[in-house]
């Protein structure tokens, strides 16, 4: 088998998660990473064994040999870089969350749909096997209707210093509070009708701590907590009509059970025991769209995408959030040394 060519923009803790992944998978190859700074991409592709290193972004997206590019920067940077990536004619896979809101993302949404190339955003959890599994659980009616959700997730991600920067899309939404909303909504099939929420934030106007109660059509209720200055046990239960669900690993599932009516289990899924880490499942997923020419993949697709930042756009105006970033990405324009756009 031929490998598939991927190049790295950015060169921090994700993308090192991804080399390691990619490494270890039948068909794929790290060919190039990139970083602004040409130590630090030396020594991020001799850790990796990757043959080619750039100290400039733009000398990656020249490389005729990458077919997919990662970008693996903090999300200030996202739709500047994938912008960049699509205008060199490469298809591009983003790391979550694709932007810092949903205008910019729309932008890069519509680009890559207008140069024909293939953009999503790497959100690992929805393309994982036991994450589609307990989709297949909610479709089937396994437990009857949904009526109520809870999901947690924690990190004490506090000595992170690009999510206490507002200027850089920092905060525990973007970066963690997204997965369990996005296991609510699959679960739920729908965005919700209301919902009301309060937050603990940080003296640089970040969040910290968030709490959702969401609202959704038929009468269904649901709760996210997420927070980045403590550990949680980072789990999700789905209750229905005719039993539950519970999902361990909110953002990387390691088990779902089911459990009957009157508490039984009635049945209990494990990860495929081939599974890497997890990242893997977005990289096969990229790679079938790109051969069959699809824009986006079926697992989590730019309407999804979009809903989501739109949502989240909401509660950081309820909360008085805001980021002082450009609505729109403009490539044009030249680069300065301090913009976050070249940030990693």
């Amino acid at each position: 088998m031929i490998d598939f060519n991927i190049g790295i923009m950015g060169a921090g803790h994700i993308a090192g998660k991804i080399a390691e992944t990619i490494e270890k998978l039948d068909g794929f190859r790290i060919a190039a990473i990139a970083s602004k700074d040409q130590g630090r991409a030396d020594e991020f592709a001799a850790k990796y064994g990757i043959e080619k290193a750039y100290g400039r972004y733009e000398d990656l997206l020249k490389d005729p040999e990458i077919e997919l590019v990662y970008i693996a920067s903090v999300h200030a940077a996202h739709p500047f870089m994938a912008v960049e990536a699509l205008k060199a004619g490469k298809p591009v896979l983003v790391e979550k969350p694709l932007s810092y809101n949903a205008k910019t993302a729309q932008t890069v949404m519509a680009f890559a749909r207008q140069q024909k190339l293939f953009c999503a955003e790497a959100m690992w959890t929805r393309y994982m096997p036991l994450t589609l599994h307990f989709k297949e659980l909610i479709d089937q009616k396994v437990i009857g209707e949904i009526r109520h959700a809870t999901a947690t997730l924690g990190y004490k991600l506090i000595d992170k210093p690009r999510l206490l920067r507002p200027e850089l899309a920092g905060g525990a939404l973007l970066d963690i509070g997204i997965y369990p909303l996005s296991l609510i909504f699959l679960a739920m099939g729908d965005f919700p009708v209301s919902c009301a929420s309060s937050i603990n934030r940080l003296s640089s106007n970040v969040d910290a701590i968030d709490t959702i109660h969401m609202n959704f059509s038929q009468g269904r209720m649901a709760t996210a907590f997420t927070t980045m200055m403590y550990e949680l046990d980072n789990r999700a239960v789905f209750y229905g009509t005719r039993g539950r669900i519970e999902v361990e690993g909110t953002n990387l599932p390691t088990r779902v059970r089911v459990y009957g009516e009157n508490g039984e289990i009635l049945e209990e899924t494990m990860p495929p025991e081939s599974q890497i880490t997890g990242y893997e499942y977005e990289f096969l997923a990229a790679r079938n769209a790109i051969i069959m020419e699809k824009p986006e993949p079926a697992e989590i697709t730019h309407i999804e995408t979009l809903r989501m930042l739109q949502f989240m756009d909401q509660l950081r105006e309820n909360w008085k959030i805001f980021f002082p970033l450009p609505e729109e990405p403009k490539p044009e324009e030249p680069e300065k040394s301090d913009d976050p756009k070249k940030s990693e």
